[in-house]
Parts: structure tokens; C-alpha cells; sequence
């Protein structure tokens, strides 16, 4: 098996499925890739991954529709007849699975009162409070940079 790496989202709630009395989650991600062709246009292509992970646990209540995911797992592609003609698709054994979010998360953004965004704040710099306990004899007075 070929080893394959993706960030997308979620197409379909996932749902609980069992094969040959082994219980999978199942559950599709859509991968977007968007590039410029050769006359300067751009093309836009997504790519479906059908993904299985072994196992019965309760992350299948958060793969919900339009949850971004990580998938770390196992590739296989199949070829079959659709109504365009033969089409490939791709088939993913999942070895790990993270949630990144979902499209509403990113969407939004916490703003003040007066409506001014705010930063996360792991975003805002902190300068380290030592106090007169300092280990390192460092004071936070900006004037001693040299630069």
C-alpha cells in the first residue's frame, strides 16, 4: 500500500459501517487543488477520497458535514464506469485522523464591542513578567535592545 497525507473536508456526516463483522467509520473528504493553466486561466479541481478508519469511536459525532480534517493513511485507487465513462476513485484506510475545525469556524473572527477585530490570543506578544525574582538579571525595559 501506498502511503498518502491530505487536509480537506468533510462531505457527508460520517457514519458507522461494518464489513465483514470489523465495524469502520466512513466518511468523504473533498481536496481542493486550484492552479493556471497554460493560457493564464484558472482551473479548479477537487478530488474525492473515500475514507475508512478501523474502529468504532466517538470522534464519528464530530465528522460532520464541513469539518476540516488531517488524514494519515493507507492509498488504493479503483477504477470504475460512471456516466462520464471510466473514472478513477480514491480510497483511503485511515491510520490517523485529526479535526481541524469546520468552514463556520474560519469564517468567523471575534471582534470588540465597536466591532474591531481581535487577535487569538496566542497572536499577541507578551513580554515575560520575572518581577524582582529574575533568574537571568534581565529587566522587560525595551530601551536595553540593542538594535
Amino acid at each position: 500500500m501506498l502511503a498518502i497525507e491530505f487536509c480537506g473536508y468533510v462531505g457527508n456526516d460520517a457514519e458507522i459501517k461494518e464489513f465483514n463483522g470489523q465495524k469502520f467509520i466512513s466518511f468523504n473528504v473533498a481536496t481542493s487543488e486550484r492552479y493556471k493553466d497554460a493560457q493564464g486561466n484558472t482551473v479548479s479541481r477537487t478530488t474525492w477520497v473515500s475514507c475508512l478508519k478501523p474502529g468504532e469511536s466517538a470522534v464519528v459525532q464530530y465528522l460532520k458535514k464541513g469539518t476540516q480534517v488531517f488524514v494519515r493513511g493507507d492509498f488504493s485507487a479503483k477504477t470504475f464506469t460512471g456516466a462520464n465513462g471510466i473514472q478513477v476513485g480514491v480510497n483511503c484506510r485511515v491510520r490517523e485522523l485529526q479535526l481541524l475545525g469546520t468552514k463556520q469556524d474560519a469564517g468567523q473572527q471575534a471582534t470588540t464591542q465597536a466591532g474591531q477585530p481581535v487577535a487569538p490570543a496566542s497572536a499577541q506578544p507578551q513580554a515575560p513578567a520575572y518581577g524582582s525574582n529574575n533568574p537571568f538579571g534581565e529587566t522587560n525595559d525595551k530601551d536595553d535592545l540593542p538594535f
